[in-house]
């Protein structure tokens, strides 16, 4: 898969929260807002959430790696967001799938 108006680490963290939510179109809405978050376009994201393959996602080894990941993707749920229900069981989600233990109280 080339996009080459996302950068390369972007793209594989897109990817990543694919594999993470599970069946195809599961999360998409969650996937999106994360997305733009990052300054991808929704329709750049909805391409990438349609054609991406096992490797472009990252492969997180370290539990280290794994909270970062998560804190990056999630950076805008601060004290002052109040996100939606989608959006922490979203969270949640790929927090089990990663083997964490969550830290969002909300």
């Amino acid at each position: 898969m080339v996009f080459t108006e996302i950068d390369k680490k972007t793209m594989q963290i897109l990817c990543t929260l694919a594999k993470l939510a599970g069946p195809a179109g599961e999360k998409r809405d969650a996937i999106v807002n994360i997305g733009q978050f990052l300054g991808v376009p929704k329709d750049d994201t909805l391409e990438l959430l349609e054609e991406w393959e096992e490797y472009d996602i990252m492969h997180l080894a370290s539990e280290e790696e794994k909270r970062h990941f998560v804190n990056y993707c999630f950076s805008y749920m601060n004290k002052d967001y109040h996100p939606k229900k989608s959006e922490r069981e979203f969270y949640q989600q790929v927090v089990n799938n990663l083997g964490l233990t969550a830290r969002f109280d909300n």
